[in-house]
């Protein structure tokens, strides 16, 4: 006939089939306690995940079990230098908003001023400097990023 299947090859191709499945399954099953590992150890350092809130949506390294994109948080530390970091109107732009009725103030606002930074040292001995926006927000997550570096790295080295 025509459209005869041979036995022998449907029997391959459902070996195959179900061996990927099987396969899938285990990838499955690690992945979940991974995920279970990662949920236990961060209820018992909840500096870390302090640290990661800080970090979302900046350059700043997140840490998945003590390790950074850098390298270990044990023995590592932070410092947060704020060097007067604002944003502040300049004598231009408050005269050139005053001559434009507040139009060109309201286009180009107000100009950063300072410095922050954040110094970084890894338990490796890998160092990183970062530059903080002076944003309220800005600042205040470095801050609180920062004290989670730290209080982590103690808990660390404490175990």
């Amino acid at each position: 006939m025509l459209f005869d299947r041979d036995p022998k090859k449907a029997a391959e191709r459902a070996a195959a089939r179900e061996e990927r499945r099987s396969q899938r399954r285990a990838a499955a099953d690690k992945r979940a306690q991974e995920h279970l590992d990662l949920k236990l150890w961060r209820e018992c350092h909840p500096a870390e995940v302090t640290l990661n809130q800080a970090c979302l949506l900046r350059s700043w390294p997140s840490s998945k079990m003590g390790q950074t994109s850098m390298g270990p948080v044990r023995g590592g530390r932070a410092e947060f230098i704020n060097a007067g970091a604002h944003k502040g109107w300049t004598a231009t732009r408050l005269i050139a908003g005053a001559a434009t009725l507040g139009a060109s103030a309201a286009v180009t606002g107000r100009k950063n001023k300072g410095a922050a930074v954040i110094n970084l040292v890894c338990g490796n001995g890998a160092a990183q400097t970062y530059k903080v926006t002076p944003e309220a927000t800005t600042l205040r997550a470095a801050n609180q990023y920062v004290t989670a570096f730290n209080a982590l790295a103690e808990q660390l080295d404490a175990e």
